[in-house]
């Protein structure tokens, strides 16, 4: 190789690394603001309202945005530039944030006010999150699983810091929050701006809207490791939901101060970020296969343990275990998913996989009160560790079929691929990653 050549390959991956940054600030700064918001709304619309159920509904009017959305936001962000999509995307929530501060500011917000702003925000977020799935491929540094360990621990670091931010604003002026999510959304609406790689998507022939959703969720279904990790994330989203509800509960009937138990998710949350640092050791010492297999054995060992739990502290040491490992899991499916998912197909991917998760998630809390309400703890957290031990058996046998079956497929030599236009050579990694 020429030295001009490996010039040049050194200059777009330093391009990459300083895109890869942006975007994980970005990212940063928009969940820590709406994490400072999202804590507070409901508190707003029940100062406003005096009803429990108006908070409810707001907090619903978010949820039903990001899923009325989704389906359009997913095909949109293959065929639009995403870059632009992302950067219209927080302005328009940022100016709906701005609306709503000077709203509960001036006293004018109503329930009508606060359900449509958190309406559009959903919308908006959904159509961010969609180009950004889209756009990791093209920032993503050769050292992919390093760098998505770092997409995990800035999320589960934004979960400790940004409940407690927001309600330390909060305490300062019900409007402030509004206020600093609104910046938010314009900082990081400046920050993707910034990034230099083209993520404009390929696409090589134009069709419908309805045939580009049909693609992608094709693709999704006849994918087999596409579809594991589907089925996989919906199943572990909604039991996660579920026990820290049924925790919550537990330990609110057996007479938990307030304090204690918001103490249980924030374990939980260090947890997870622990386990995301960690994660970049674990796999340079373990084979991922075995990460996989022993972390979802060892999430089932933990939730058993959990139904013999009497103390808000062993609630809180046990989830902490439960979600240091679950990060693990999700680096190491993250990594292959992409890697296998062409470019023109990577919004539409990653938000009918998304988007299959949530759905599931939305009814865990209603179940986790229900069994709470008709059975013991330790039988309720035994039927959670049933549904984990489904889980990886689920993923114990269908992890062997697929390696099985990539094992037979590279007895024949693969054809060298050529590079995509416009967005450079794929990471060596995730070529290796994609073949195991």
């Amino acid at each position: 190789m020429s030295a001009a050549s490996m010039a040049g390959e050194s200059s777009a991956e330093t391009i990459r690394k300083r895109d890869f940054r942006l975007y994980w600030i970005a990212g940063a700064v928009d969940q820590l603001g709406s994490q400072t918001s999202g804590i507070v709304f409901p508190l707003v619309t029940l100062a406003i309202t005096g009803s429990p159920a108006a908070a409810g509904l707001v907090g619903a009017a978010a949820l039903v945005g990001r899923l009325v959305a989704a389906p359009a936001a997913g095909v949109l962000a293959d065929r639009l530039p995403r870059k632009v999509m992302m950067v219209t995307s927080l302005l328009v929530a940022g100016a709906v944030m701005g609306g709503l501060f000077v709203g509960v500011a001036t006293g004018a917000a109503t329930l009508a006010v606060l359900v449509g702003a958190a309406f559009v925000e959903g919308l908006a977020q959904s159509g961010y999150e969609a180009a950004g799935a889209g756009a990791i491929r093209r920032v993503l540094p050769a050292d992919d699983k390093r760098a998505l360990s770092r997409l995990e621990a800035r999320n589960h670091a934004v979960q400790i810091v940004g409940p407690v931010f927001g309600g330390a604003l909060y305490q300062i002026g019900r409007w402030v929050p509004f206020l600093v999510d609104a910046v938010s959304y314009v900082v990081s609406a400046l920050l993707v701006s910034a990034i230099r790689t083209d993520l404009t998507p390929t696409r090589s022939e134009r069709t419908s809207f309805l045939a580009d959703l049909r693609d992608g969720l094709r693709f999704v279904w006849n994918q087999p490791f596409l579809r594991f990790v589907t089925i996989w994330a919906a199943g572990i989203n909604f039991t996660f939901g579920a026990l820290i509800y049924f925790a919550i509960l537990t330990a609110g009937r057996e007479g938990a101060p307030a304090a204690s138990i918001g103490l249980i998710l924030t374990v939980a949350s260090v947890g997870g970020l622990t386990g995301a640092l960690a994660a970049p050791a674990v796999f340079s010492r373990v084979r991922p296969m075995t990460v996989v297999v022993v972390a979802s054995w060892a999430m089932v060992a933990l939730v058993v343990a959990l139904s013999q739990a009497r103390q808000t502290w062993t609630y809180g040491l046990l989830f902490g275990l439960v979600f240091l490992l679950s990060p693990l899991l999700g680096v190491i499916f993250q990594a292959r998913v992409i890697a296998l998912t062409p470019d023109e197909l990577q919004g539409r991917v990653g938000t009918v996989m998304g988007t299959a998760g949530e759905v599931l998630q939305t009814p865990a809390p209603l179940l986790a009160g229900l069994l709470v309400a008709w059975y013991s703890p330790t039988a309720v957290a035994l039927i959670f560790a049933a549904a984990l031990a489904a889980l990886a058996t689920y993923t114990t046998v269908n992890l062997r079929q697929l390696r099985a079956g990539a094992d037979e497929e590279e007895v024949e030599p693969e054809p060298e691929s050529e590079p995509e236009s416009g967005s450079g050579t794929q990471p060596e990694s995730q070529v290796e990653e994609a073949r195991r």
